[in-house]
């Protein structure tokens, strides 16, 4: 997930520079040097390296390099004779760039990168300026160029808009037209055989979803239809359509990494979808305000950028839940950079945003990295949460930013990778660097912290192989400690205890480990998880499931998209929606561990008992969650020693980090141990007594069993083994309502002997704080003689402080002053 950090650039679009003139034919006219831009930029379109912006006035095309944010060309026609322009479309390979004409033509334009350099960065070089992250290189100098003009059969009806995808789609009034990206006519369909039924209505949005074989159309009622098994004829009837009423649609982004189309209303509401086989399933829904604009998918799938009528552009996560929004402007497009930079435009002007996203990690730290800076948290929440900034390497990220992978350890030191090459910190500000040689000619895909050493997939571009390195992170990157030959690239590379598992793109899970002594790497056992339907490029975390501790029959929880599964036995299971998951040890009497995620709005955990590991079963999964803990921030980590859940706040986006959060599952999984077992619940519960949470959680348990009804009597049973037990049930009391209190005594043994036992002991300011409690459940003669026993034993041991506050209580509780009177004469 992303989380804002630094400040809002402002760019003003310049669009009076004009560097090329085209002219679609020979005229006798000649281009006078001037254009209208009354309307400023009305069209926008990334590339899909995701470096290069394009953007369209009626009459001209600009080309624009994301960051750092500079004009490199631009192409105005002399003529609006074939009309102006409506739309802009990138073909997959980067080099061709469509332009839809409103009167049925189509430019097509050729995107040349030149060998010159347009920025050099002069000035930075003379003042001993460090350079910024990839700009080692400064930025290489691009051109358009008209190729060929096209001219669509339908010219009665104005173009309205293009998509890009495998092929060119051109949509007419009457019209959609599917085109190669060479300029030849593939198909055509009527825009009302698209629509599906009778009613005058316009394509305003199109495309492809991903790699299928499936298109999109948004309707200018608001209307989405979805048409399957798309080829040279077009079938939009039957089980390929897929219709999506009641949306009042604005805006639509699909994103093959993830699976999940979103789709924005006019209400500011964005509806959320999974594609399952070639059918959409709505997984989420988040409400905001204003017309949704644009809104465009990150390149790993895990959130989506909106815009809105307001000026806001909102992240939302995977499943739909709202991270962050800051408000710029008013704008009409994003587009997410190369790196974690998110670029929102209008007509006349720009914004750059900076972003941060979470990287994985070996402990409970919680770690965050951006184009060229990391921020690490290790200490947990109850000791501050202090973030530690480290900034990559001046020397590394000028030449490979922005930072593509990075992994934690559980010390705090981290393991970056950009375009090329890896550092690794020494957790004090200084970073060690590999050889310019190696890093020149090296990728590494994936990184995960391996016990003190750093398990690097990586492709060699030299020798054109794929390998999985380990090298130890406390010495110099001279060469790995260890390393084996991949039979394919590695895309997902996690670390199991001392093994190491690596997803390949073919979709072979591998298990590795270092030998004895370290210098080689040794392969355990192999899962081929493609052939159970997991599509390799879709997966996020990879993970053997509790229990797989044997060669056969092992079980491999995967998050795939939005999903959580478990492969077996050679099929692949859904468990739920998932947006990221996590597997805890517990190790307590029957139970062995638990396996967490997060659906979007709650952290699950379905426990593992100790037979099911045992026994390589995972019929915990199958049965689903047991526990449920709902969450107002975003989870990052589950930290099992802690009993506590680690994340993000979603409402303090300052510039520089977000902050730290955290919450208890102690009292959710107890309250599930219970049910099953009280001797592990108590043993369980005994393991955390040291702790100063210990108390709270202990409250919390004990509230939610007395409002819920909820195995009170397990609850309070378990409880009197603790020496706070008194503490607990006076202070949960206090906090929940009169009408619960006769419930909770009669299992406790009566307020007045919880009130004796805390005399006793010594616990004078816990059997104050019960005299309330007193005074509501008992006669007014028991109240008072156990006000007169709590002065007599506080005077006699000088708390005057106690004294007086209890004098105060009595004071205020009185009805008149006889019984004050009364009460004097008493203690006398």
């Amino acid at each position: 997930m992303y989380w804002r950090i630094g400040g809002v650039e402002h760019y003003v679009l310049n669009l009076e520079e004009v560097k090329g003139v085209a002219r679609p034919r020979p005229r006798s006219a000649t281009f006078s040097g001037t254009q209208d831009i009354t309307m400023g930029v009305t069209r926008w379109a990334s590339s899909p390296c995701r470096q290069l912006l394009a953007g369209a006035t009626a009459q001209g095309v600009y080309l624009w390099n994301h960051k750092p944010f500079a004009q490199l060309s631009s192409l105005v026609y002399e003529t609006t004779e074939f009309g102006r322009i409506v739309d802009l479309a990138w073909a997959p390979s980067g080099d061709t760039l469509f332009v839809a004409l409103s009167r049925g033509y189509i430019y097509e334009l050729s995107v040349q990168r030149r060998g010159d350099r347009v920025l050099e960065y002069v000035f930075a070089t003379q003042h001993y300026f460090a350079r910024g992250p990839g700009e080692e290189n400064g930025i290489g100098g691009v051109g358009l160029a008209q190729r060929r003009t096209f001219r669509l059969p339908d010219t009665n009806s104005d173009v309205v808009c293009a998509g890009a995808a495998k092929y060119a789609m051109v949509a007419t009034g009457s019209h959609v037209y599917r085109m190669t990206w060479a300029g030849a006519l593939k198909s055509s369909v009527t825009v009302s055989e698209v629509y599906g039924r009778g009613g005058d209505v316009e394509v305003v949005q199109m495309g492809v979803l991903g790699d299928t074989d499936m298109e999109y159309f948004v309707f200018s009622d608001g209307s989405v239809r979805i048409i399957g098994n798309v080829g040279d004829s077009v079938d939009t009837v039957g089980d390929n359509v897929q219709t999506l009423d009641g949306l009042d649609a604005t805006a639509l982004d699909y994103s093959a990494t993830s699976m999940m189309m979103a789709v924005g209303t006019t209400t500011g509401t964005v509806y959320l979808y999974a594609l399952e086989g070639k059918q959409l399933h709505r997984v989420g829904r988040a409400d905001g305000n204003g017309r949704v604009r644009a809104l465009r998918w990150s390149a790993d799938g895990t959130a989506v950028a909106c815009v809105h009528a307001t000026g806001h552009i909102v992240m939302r996560t995977l499943l739909g839940r709202e991270v962050n929004s800051t408000r710029v402007g008013d704008i009409e497009f994003v587009a997410w950079g190369v790196g974690a930079r998110v670029f929102a435009a209008g007509a006349r002007n720009a914004w750059g945003l900076g972003f941060a996203r979470a990287m994985s990690s070996a402990g409970n730290s919680v770690c965050l990295f951006s184009d060229d800076m990391v921020l690490v948290q290790a200490r947990g929440v109850d000791e501050g949460a202090v973030w530690r900034v480290e900034h990559v390497a001046a020397s590394y990220a000028g030449a490979n930013a922005p930072i593509r992978v990075a992994a934690c350890s559980a010390d705090g030191r981290v393991a970056v990778a950009g375009t090329r090459g890896m550092a690794v910190s020494t957790g004090h500000g200084r970073w060690r660097l590999q050889r310019a040689a190696r890093e020149r000619i090296v990728e590494y895909t994936a990184l995960a912290w391996s016990g003190s050493h750093v398990a690097a997939a990586c492709v060699d571009h030299a020798r054109n192989t794929a390998r999985l390195e380990f090298w130890m992170g406390g010495r110099a990157l001279d060469a790995p400690a260890a390393s084996i030959d991949l039979d394919a690239r590695a895309v997902v590379v996690s670390a199991h205890g001392s093994a190491v598992l690596v997803l390949s793109e073919h979709g072979m899970l591998s298990e590795y480990a270092l030998a004895a002594g370290g210098a080689q790497v040794e392969l355990r056992r192999a899962v081929d998880v493609a052939a159970c339907g997991v599509d390799a490029h879709c997966v996020r975390q990879v993970m053997w499931a509790p229990g797989a501790c044997g060669d056969s029959g092992a079980a491999v929880v995967v998050v795939q998209g939005a999903q959580l599964r478990v492969v077996r036995d050679g099929r692949a299971s859904t468990v739920g929606r998932a947006e990221h998951v996590s597997i805890s040890s517990v190790n307590i009497g029957s139970m062995h561990s638990a396996v967490w995620w997060y659906d979007g709005m709650q952290v699950l955990a379905a426990p593992v008992s100790l037979d099911d590991f045992m026994s390589n079963d995972t019929r915990a999964l199958d049965r689903g969650p047991s526990v449920h803990l709902p969450l107002d921030f975003y989870p990052l980590v589950i930290a099992a020693d802690h009993g506590m859940v680690i994340g993000l706040d979603q409402d303090s986006v300052g510039t520089h980090a977000p902050m730290l959060r955290g919450t208890l599952f102690l009292p959710s999984l107890l309250s599930h141990m219970l049910h099953t077992s009280e001797p592990d619940a108590l043993m369980y519960a005994a393991s955390f007594e040291h702790r100063g949470f210990f108390a709270h959680a202990m409250e919390k348990l004990l509230h939610e069993a007395l409002v819920n009804d909820m195995r009170l009597d397990r609850t309070v049973r378990m409880l009197a083994h603790f020496a706070q037990f008194d503490d607990i049930v006076v202070h949960c009391a206090r906090k929940t309502e009169a009408a619960f209190w006769p419930q909770l005594f009669e299992c406790v043994g009566g307020a007045a002997r919880l009130f004796m036992r805390c005399l006793n002991n010594g616990r004078l300011r816990t059997a104050a704080q019960s005299l309330l409690i007193l005074q509501t459940m008992e006669p007014p003669e028991v109240a008072a003689k156990c006000v007169v026993q709590l002065l007599a034993r506080a005077s006699r041991t000088k708390s005057v402080g106690l004294c007086t506050e209890v004098l105060r209580f009595v004071r205020a509780t009185s009805v008149s002053d006889k019984e004050m009177h009364a009460l004097y004469v008493r203690l006398k």
